[in-house]
């Protein structure tokens, strides 16, 4: 359908579950997508899946929590492209943990530095950049842990709720600047960050009123949803795609 027609698109975190289904998704809608990962095997293998089907994507090895890394990254786009028109943060890290158990360095505050620091650090880079531009729209992913927290996820509820404040206290600031920033806020999802496989979704499925957990392309497509013009009246929103988790 070509939503993203014209557009270049940033995804930070994304050679796995929803990342890799983003930077795939927005391609195929038209977007000149440049995403990043840690792994370098698995991104030129997604940057190569993309080109093979006739799409425009740039695998960039980074790391979201180096600050070089980020503006590498973006003075690579604006090298390629000239312009950055969509980010998407997605980065992310889950470590379970009780209260009582929770290591505030070795998890704590590595859960702080990927899934809220990186977001803001690539924020900060770009932002400048669509304000130069006359806008751009910021996909952040949450996750319903920042509405409610489940136990033994205290620092990654505490991450993702942070994640959603952040988003609208910027979607307020910078909608003068033409720039909308929106958040995804997933429920459970078949990715590479949780359990995958059969025991996982038949243990899941029964607490959730739609019978099964999300696909990571079905969660893209939210994201793809908030960074197109088709939700050009969002702002500071958070999409809840959880099944119907939260109601029960």
């Amino acid at each position: 359908m070509n939503r993203l027609e014209n557009k270049v698109s940033i995804i930070v975190g994304a050679t796995s579950g929803i990342g890799r289904e983003m930077a795939k998704l927005f391609a195929e809608e038209g977007s000149k997508v440049v995403f990043t990962g840690r792994r370098k095997e698995q991104g030129e293998q997604i940057e190569a899946e993309i080109k093979n089907a006739g799409y425009e994507a740039s695998f960039f090895q980074a790391d979201s929590t180096n600050e070089d890394d980020l503006k590498k990254l973006v003075a690579f786009t604006l090298d390629k492209y000239g312009s950055i028109d969509v980010l998407c943060n997605n980065a992310g890290i889950l470590m379970a943990s009780e209260l009582t158990d929770i290591d505030l360095v070795n998890e704590f505050d590595k859960m702080m530095d990927v899934n809220v620091k990186s977001y803001i650090r690539a924020m900060q880079l770009i932002i400048p950049v669509m304000q130069k531009q006359g806008g751009g729209a910021i996909v952040n992913t949450a996750s319903i842990g920042a509405l409610q927290a489940l136990p033994a996820t205290v620092t990654y509820s505490v991450t993702k709720a942070a994640v959603k404040h952040m988003t609208e206290s910027a979607a307020a600031q910078y909608i003068k600047d033409g720039i909308r920033i929106n958040a995804i806020l997933p429920g459970l999802t078949l990715s590479d960050m949780i359990i995958e496989g059969e025991d996982f979704e038949q243990h899941m499925a029964p607490l959730i009123p739609i019978g099964r957990t999300a696909k990571p392309r079905e969660i893209a497509h939210g994201a793809l949803y908030l960074a197109s013009d088709d939700a050009s009246y969002c702002v500071g929103t958070s999409l809840i795609m959880d099944g119907g988790l939260l109601l029960e």
